[in-house]
């Protein structure tokens, strides 16, 4: 062969939208599960981290670098913050008053400027691996499925993820489809 010599390749379809390639279904737990293993932990620090990430959808990273002083118990507000692109960005979600409240008891004793769950990214995948056989990611999705099996808005559900596409958030639908029959019902003609 010439070193000259071109050789054709097998042809490519370069127009395959790339949000096609992935598949696969985010792994999930249901409500019910998680409440029943939930009682099993004993230690304290490690029950209130799942509860946690498990009520709230928020990333592992997130939920580690939260201080008291994010958390306002009074409106029921966490205000996550997050570095990117060398520019620090925030954003506000509701918690629901039953997490707001354990927050508040967990926190009673700790200085303003102390982190909520005082652990690594590292620490917090262990506890999550011990409990539930899983990573703390699957806590996210869990929250998500279940905020729609319980009615939840995909718009909300997209805000409260902090998902910078809706289209991200739209992939639990194909977990949840929607009732396309009972909300027409809703609709007046």
């Amino acid at each position: 062969m010439d070193s000259h010599e071109i050789i054709n390749l097998e042809q490519k379809n370069l127009t395959i939208p790339i949000r096609n390639v992935r598949q696969d279904i985010p792994k999930y737990f249901a409500k019910e599960y998680i409440k029943e293993k939930l009682k099993e932990i004993k230690d304290n620090e490690e029950r209130m981290f799942i509860t946690f990430l498990w009520m709230s959808g928020v990333r592992v990273t997130e939920a580690i670098s939260i201080t008291r002083k994010d958390l306002n118990n009074q409106q029921n507000i966490l205000t996550i913050k997050w570095l990117k692109s060398r520019k620090w960005n925030d954003r506000n979600i509701p918690l629901h008053p039953i997490l707001s409240q354990l927050l508040a008891i967990y926190t009673g004793g700790m200085p303003l400027n102390s982190k909520v769950f005082n652990f690594t990214r590292q620490r917090a995948w262990q506890i999550t691996k011990k409990c539930f056989n899983t990573n703390p990611h699957t806590f996210r999705h869990s929250f998500a499925v279940n905020y729609l099996r319980e009615g939840g808005n995909i718009v909300n559900l997209y805000r409260l993820l902090g998902h910078s596409k809706i289209q991200t958030t739209m992939e639990y639908l194909k977990i949840v489809p929607t009732d396309l029959a009972k909300e027409l019902e809703t609709i007046n003609f």
